[in-house]
């Protein structure tokens, strides 16, 4: 295989297979160290993953195999498949949404010119569903689906690339990155591929930061990457299942007060003081200094109550964190172990705790702590966290970043009250810090996948044209670079001159998802393995014996003899040649022939039944028994993933309507389209009842009594684009109780400074869910 399939490092490498059993054709592998021990060579380390990969060469003539672990196995299947494709369509609705929520806001403040309006127009009316479709002609899909199998089986590239764009590029690049060249979140050869490029991105990271201090700190390109690769599939699943409840549980307590800032406590005092009592008495001055507010006995008497609360509920984040330790996914957990390495390379002299203040600042800054101080970004909770639990979600995380950073000293003053949890968990923090790191590596099974690819017809990569194209860009743009900083790119040049300039970017309407076969310009398929790899035929054999044993009686009726213990392999293999069925004939024929070719090359005996063989047959059934329970409950999470995942898909597409509601209104009135005009074209009235809306969430609180709400209904009128009129009514009565005039504008607004809570009196409505039922109900054709 060419070097350049394999990964660009293999000191660390470590064999993650292993052996129980050496045939004896193999005992010249175990040799004799100088003390005598036995050793195994790198030979038999492989025969799992040559295992793998002549399954994975073989597949096209597998029988179908449908018991009850192939059943739940395709279910994960198709289920991590709908997380990756999902997870892209997130993240583009993300970039839309962030891009749309700073010209909103402009719009808002009525600081936009008709000409930008009409270019947020066209981006909200470009952003719909890609279409399928394809190249013009085949040289173009031969000549990019070979630069794209080149960018993603050497990592190289991408990791120099990822160095090399800017902040404004480096979002399309992630996203073609993450979520197509390696948008398998769950298949390993993409997630080590992808593994390997962040190893590549880390060292050179490491190699140019003078100051150990600033690493992994500043918001650049190679900073987005990492928080990015933590939204993925897996990651999300993580947080889920560490945060979500406890979080949850905290915002519930909306009224729990936990600030310990002296100042904000002081200026609440006051607050308190004049509401009561109208005036402050002399001994409450206002306008004073953070260090005179916390010299207030009053002051002090209030935090440290709320000193020790927060303490506690540190206390038991950090355990939930501690006691989910193998919960954390291999990727994180593997860039941990890089960082680690990194920095013992780059500072030999620093000592543990500079190094787990690293990897914290990967593992809580990066990862954890955005989710605690923003959940619902993280679809962990519903809605935005009012007040008080917000500042509490944000002082817990500022604990765990301290206790992760051990500093000497607070970079707030108020923040040495918490000392005492810092102090007695910084051990315990080390420990976890260290353990993440404790992972295997997987270079040698990267590289049997690599030769699998190398020899699959299939291999493709569902890619939009612009995606093609703002690739080939940034290559084209940024190749001389590539090659200042010491990468070989003849292969990517060769590539990039066959394909000539890059294409312009499409409009998003006329973009398209290809299938792109992908295929190696220099690599040819592999059709002896003996030759490929350091193994015998005679290992070959056995492995395919043994694959073709546990399909037959996976395959096989449960009533059938030949599935009775003790095996009788021949008998099964008898069993199969006799069925009717063309693939289990063939399977049982080569069976037959496999026991008869084992058995000439002494290699298993025909008078033991076929012990060594029939062993491992038995383990492999024996492991895929205890699979089945494994791959149901890996299902039940990943379930709850998918259904967090498109309901959050659900919000940011309601936020995209909102917009195109809102700023289809103020272009109507930029454009002199007359009050007079739009009462013509009145939505409505709908009618809503009080249980409806609550069912709906739309009623987060509700004043009614619960005997009266069943006579509780609502009226929403839309008399013009943009305004709505809401009004509350009690059966029997012809007059409304309220009526509540809205302004679109009015109400994003109120979403923008996170107030979640519309108040009509009798009742309180959510504001995100209000915005989404107006969409619903009010979208007018005109847009």
């Amino acid at each position: 295989m060419a070097a350049s399939m394999l990964a660009p490092s293999r000191a660390s490498t470590s064999s993650t297979t292993s052996s129980s059993f050496v045939p004896p054709s193999r005992q010249n592998t175990i040799t004799s160290n100088s003390d005598g021990a036995t050793t195994r060579s790198i030979r038999a380390s492989k025969r799992f993953s040559v295992s793998a990969l002549y399954l994975s060469m073989s597949h096209d003539k597998d029988i179908e195999i449908e018991d009850d672990l192939a059943r739940v196995q395709k279910i994960l299947r198709d289920l991590k498949s709908k997380i990756s494709s999902q997870s892209k369509k997130n993240f583009v609705l993300e970039k839309d949404v962030r891009y749309l929520d700073s010209r909103i806001a402009l719009l808002i403040q009525n600081r936009m010119a008709l000409e930008e309006q009409n270019e947020v127009a066209s981006h909200l009316d470009d952003a719909t569903e890609v279409q399928e479709g394809a190249f013009p002609n085949d040289q173009k899909t031969q000549q990019y689906g070979n630069l794209f199998f080149l960018l993603q089986s050497e990592p190289r590239h991408i990791a120099a690339l990822c160095r090399l764009v800017s902040m404004s590029e480096i979002d399309a690049l992630l996203q073609t990155v993450m979520f197509t060249i390696y948008g398998n979140q769950y298949e390993s050869r993409e997630e080590h591929l992808l593994l390997t490029m962040f190893q590549s991105v880390l060292s050179a990271q490491f190699d140019n930061t003078p100051e150990y201090s600033s690493l992994l700190r500043a918001n650049t390109p190679v900073s987005r990457m990492m928080t990015t690769y933590t939204r993925r599939g897996p990651g999300q699943s993580y947080l889920k299942t560490v945060l979500s409840e406890q979080i949850n549980s905290l915002i519930e307590h909306k009224e729990l007060n936990l600030e310990i800032n002296p100042l904000k406590v002081y200026e609440s005092m006051i607050k308190q003081v004049e509401e009561d009592v109208g005036e402050l008495p002399a001994d409450m001055p206002r306008g004073i200094s953070a260090e005179e507010a916390a010299a207030n006995p009053t002051v002090k008497e209030i935090i440290a109550p709320r000193v020790q609360i927060l303490m506690n509920i540190a206390e038991s984040f950090l355990e939930t964190i501690i006691s989910h330790l193998s919960e954390t996914p291999y990727g994180i957990r593997w860039i941990c172990k890089q960082i680690r390495s990194l920095t013992k390379r780059k500072y030999p002299d620093a000592k543990d705790q500079v190094i787990c203040t690293l990897i914290g600042g990967f593992f809580f800054l990066r990862f954890v702590n955005p989710a605690i101080v923003t959940p619902r970004s993280y679809m962990l909770v519903d809605g935005t966290p009012s007040e008080n639990p917000r500042r509490t979600l944000t002082l817990i995380a500022k604990m765990l970043q301290n206790l992760a950073n051990k500093p000497s000293y607070a970079k707030e003053p108020y923040m040495a009250e918490l000392a005492p949890f810092v102090n007695k968990n910084k051990a315990r923090m080390n420990q976890f810090l260290n353990d993440l790191c404790e992972v295997s590596d997987f270079y040698e099974s990267l590289e049997m996948d690599n030769y699998v690819a190398l020899s699959k017809k299939d291999l493709e990569l569902s890619i939009t044209l612009n995606e093609v194209y703002a690739t080939h860009g940034l290559l084209e743009k940024h190749c001389a670079s590539l090659v200042k900083i010491g990468q070989d790119v003849s292969r990517l040049n060769m590539l990039l001159q066959e394909l000539g300039p890059a294409p312009p970017q499409v409009p998003r309407k006329d973009n398209r998802t290809l299938t792109l076969p992908l295929f190696s310009r220099w690599e040819t398929a592999i059709d002896d393995l003996t030759a490929a790899l350091d193994i015998t035929q005679e290992d070959v054999y056995f492995m395919e014996a043994k694959s073709v044993f546990v399909q037959l009686l996976r395959t096989l009726p449960a009533q059938s003899p030949a599935v009775r213990r003790p095996l009788d392999l021949r008998r099964v293999g008898d069993t199969a040649a006799k069925m009717k069925d063309l693939a289990m004939f063939r399977k049982g024929m080569r069976g037959i022939e496999l026991l008869n070719q084992l058995r000439d090359l002494g290699i298993v005996s025909e008078s033991d039944g076929y012990e060594i063989l029939r062993d491992e047959v038995e383990q492999e059934l024996h492991h895929l028994g205890n699979l089945k329970e494994k791959v149901i409950e890996e299902i039940g999470k990943l379930e709850e993933v998918f259904k967090t995942i498109r309901d959050h898909n659900s919000y940011l597409v309601g936020q995209l309507d909102t917009y195109k509601s809102y700023l289809h209104n103020v272009r109507s009135m930029a454009e002199g389209k007359g009050r007079k005009q739009q009462k013509q074209n009145v939505l409505g009235p709908y009618k809503f009842t009080h249980q409806q809306l609550e069912k709906e969430g739309v009623i987060q609180k509700s004043n009614v009594p619960e005997n009266r709400r069943a006579n509780i209904f609502f009226n929403i009128t839309s008399p013009m684009a943009g305004t709505f009129v809401i009004s509350l009514h009690y059966k029997g009565r012809s007059r409304g109780l309220l009526e509540l005039d809205l302004k679109l504008d009015d109400l994003l607004e109120m979403q923008q400074n996170n107030q979640d809570e519309l108040d009509l009196e009798y009742v309180q409505f959510n504001v995100p869910k209000v915005l989404a039922l107006l969409n619903k109900r009010f979208a007018r054709k005109k847009w």
